[in-house]
């Protein structure tokens, strides 16, 4: 729930021993100002005081709530929020089932927790923070109707009681949002149909959405192959997003047409060169011409889908967080990563002269691949290890025990469209890179933040480099860490979608005409 830009957060709590949930937002946005302090505690006397106005986000999330006036506490700190900060508090339910069920047994000391909903907003009102949305917490409705069921002998009337303010009773928390304004901020649906799971759909689809569900009025759903129209909400701008969809009119135009008729704004996502499958072309570019826009990862790409549609938006990849900084860099033993999809034709020219490498190295080089088989049959050594496809997770904790990463790619229609992702996977995990200077020279700072080359000498002479020098090794890669660190996370960038929907939600009139003219049989009558 946490914006990811945020620059200061305060979190108000009774446990001020060191917390996941603040070097776990860390991850995210390294640059933030996170302090912890305590519900009691006098802002002006502590070192937050020059960030009277200024402070983004304040995180209630106390345990021991009956300890003081939360009310007081809201009015007072919320004076602290800059104009449009957030203020969300985690608040037990004072109308949970298990309370009341302590109260009617005469247990207060059980039963005298929290707030109620209708009490939560009373509060926000008074402090000038406007709700904009509150979610249940320890919802255990099965233990709820076992409860029930056992009830309804010996007590009839509480049954109904609970079953009438169900709502109210079965939450044992309250999340709620709020922000420090009169006014309710814009709501948008982003809704994406995942078509193409494999690979891309966390950097492109999965990622994007979550930090973007925590943009105040923001909501985010997707589906994986398929494409579900969820109910909205008054007031919600709505978008609907095909990622990777190869498009047909016999499959897809009805779709497109209820869409259309329920004002989404529709959106294709395509992170790849859609020259690598015939089905694009052979059925018109359906899957650009028929959506009001078009969003990509480079601006090659960018250019390449103009000539189906005009608006085009190029959200290049990012990292979502990079790696606590490495300190296990070995200088005997050198570890070589290579690993990637579909990349037989780019390491092919290459081989030759890694082997010889790794024959002039022999003993002080392990070569670790992921997924490519091949690649790894071609390797003229015994100090190798294989990982067939795997989860990302796994693919990062082998990537991150490595020393030197190859990223071959030759200049192909194909490849010069792709994206420089694998550099900023190696560069967030303290990897240096031997890269091609296809894709990778728009991002990599020979001898600074990696090593290019250019011809198959060169290759040899830069890895027989990486390899024997540690100091040049551990350099390029502790520069190329702080460089992603600083320009390439996704926490710097996600607000530009956010952006860049509202106006095209704001012209959906006339991408609607645009759209009437590219492909008419959309706005037939059925």
């Amino acid at each position: 729930m946490l914006p990811v830009d945020a620059r200061v957060i305060v979190e108000i709590s009774d446990r001020l021993n060191p917390d996941m949930k603040k070097s776990a937002y860390l991850r995210n946005n390294p640059e933030c100002q996170y302090w912890q302090i305590s519900p009691d505690q006098d802002l002006t006397k502590s070192t937050i005081c020059d960030y009277l106005g200024k402070i983004d986000v304040l995180v209630y999330t106390c345990v021991n709530f009956p300890g003081h006036d939360f009310g007081k506490l809201v009015n007072d700190y919320s004076v602290w929020l800059k104009p449009n900060g957030q203020f969300i508090a985690d608040i037990p339910n004072s109308e949970y089932w298990r309370r009341l069920v302590s109260l009617a047994l005469d247990k207060p000391q059980l039963s005298d927790v929290g707030l109620s909903l209708q009490e939560i907003r009373s509060h926000f009102n008074r402090a000038g923070l406007y709700i904009y949305e509150v979610r249940t917490k320890g919802d255990r409705s099965w233990e709820f109707n076992q409860f029930l069921e056992r009830l309804k002998s010996t007590n009839p009337s509480t049954v109904v009681y609970l079953k009438e303010y169900r709502a109210q009773t079965v939450a044992e928390n309250y999340l709620v949002r709020g922000i420090k304004s009169s006014n309710p901020p814009k709501r948008l649906l982003i809704q994406t149909a995942i078509m193409a799971p494999t690979g891309c759909d966390r950097i492109r689809v999965l990622d994007p959405d979550r930090f973007s569900a925590t943009i105040p009025g923001v909501r985010t759903f997707a589906s994986v192959r398929s494409a579900i129209i969820i109910p909205t909400i008054p007031q919600e701008a709505k978008i609907f997003i095909w990622q990777r969809t190869i498009m047909s009119a016999r499959e897809h135009l009805s779709v497109l047409k209820r869409l259309l008729q329920e004002n989404y704004l529709i959106i294709a996502e395509i992170d790849d060169n859609p020259l690598r499958r015939r089905e694009y072309a052979e059925h018109n570019y359906l899957s650009y011409r028929g959506c009001h826009g078009v969003q990509t990862s480079t601006k090659p790409l960018g250019v390449f889908l103009q000539q189906f549609n005009p608006n085009v938006a190029v959200f290049p990849n990012q990292l979502t967080e990079v790696s606590p900084p490495r300190h296990n860099y070995d200088n005997e033993k050198i570890s070589l990563f290579f690993g990637a999809l579909n990349r037989e034709k780019d390491w092919d020219p290459i081989m030759a002269s890694l082997n010889k490498v790794l024959l002039a190295n022999s003993g002080r080089v392990l070569v670790r691949v992921v997924h490519d088989r091949q690649f790894f049959e071609a390797l003229a050594t015994d100090q190798k290890t294989f990982e067939p496809f795997c989860q990302y997770n796994r693919y990062l904790e082998i990537l991150q025990n490595c020393d030197i990463a190859l990223l071959p790619l030759t200049p192909t229609a194909v490849n010069m469209m792709k994206s420089d992702l694998k550099f900023l996977e190696c560069a967030g995990n303290g990897v240096a890179v031997l890269a091609s200077p296809t894709v990778y020279e728009l991002s990599i700072q020979p001898e600074k933040t990696g090593l290019i080359y250019r011809t198959i000498r060169e290759f040899e002479t830069q890895l027989n480099r990486l390899i024997n020098n540690h100091t040049l090794r551990r350099q390029i890669a502790d520069n190329a860490y702080n460089w992603v660190k600083q320009n390439r996370l996704l926490c710097h960038h996600y607000q530009q979608r956010h952006r860049w929907y509202l106006e095209m939600c704001d012209r959906l009139p006339e991408l609607n005409r645009q759209l009437q003219q590219r492909v008419p049989e959309l706005f037939n009558n059925p």
